[in-house]
């Protein structure tokens, strides 16, 4: 017997697979990797930051790990519904991490408009403006990043990680 979803239970959109990683451009693929391994905390969230000292040393890591720090939390804290994302080791992304990965991108080229449609996916509207600036603050250091990494023949941050079995 198949028992089919309660539709008046809001299903989880947002964690909907919709790409595969390898599909993404570097810097989208490294935002999803970072919003995973932030919202893991522990030891994902510590080897985000040591990643990121080995890409743009200590002082400018400590300042993109504090924005990052910051963004999240307000993302978080203003989102619209919980945010949906998948495990590190996924291959997958779903609707949530791809509007957010989309934020930071358009935040990075200095799109504020397309920044803010992405944002209004994930966050309230008092929180948009505030996003988009921590975004476009942050911006640098992830390009820094993603163009020190870009050569590089290790995978995305985390995804040689040990898998962890909570989320799929």
């Amino acid at each position: 017997m198949t028992v089919l979803p309660d539709p008046t239970v809001p299903a989880s959109r947002g964690a909907a697979p919709v790409g595969q990683m390898d599909e993404l451009p570097r810097l989208e693929a490294i935002a999803i990797m970072f919003l995973r391994m932030w919202c893991d905390g522990g030891a994902n969230r510590q080897r985000m930051a040591g990643d990121l000292a080995l890409a743009l040393g200590q002082d400018d890591a400590a300042i993109a790990t504090t924005l990052f720090d910051d963004l999240m939390h307000l993302t978080l804290s203003c989102a619209r519904r919980p945010l949906m994302r998948h495990g590190v080791p996924c291959p997958c992304f779903g609707g949530d991490e791809c509007a957010f990965a989309n934020m930071l991108a358009a935040a990075t080229t200095g799109d504020r408009e397309e920044a803010m449609l992405f944002s209004a996916i994930l966050i309230t509207g008092q929180a948009a403006y505030p996003a988009i600036a921590l975004a476009q603050d942050l911006s640098p250091f992830l390009l820094r990043f993603t163009r020190a990494t870009q050569n590089t023949t290790a995978d995305l941050p985390g995804q040689t990680h040990a898998p962890h079995t909570t989320r799929h």
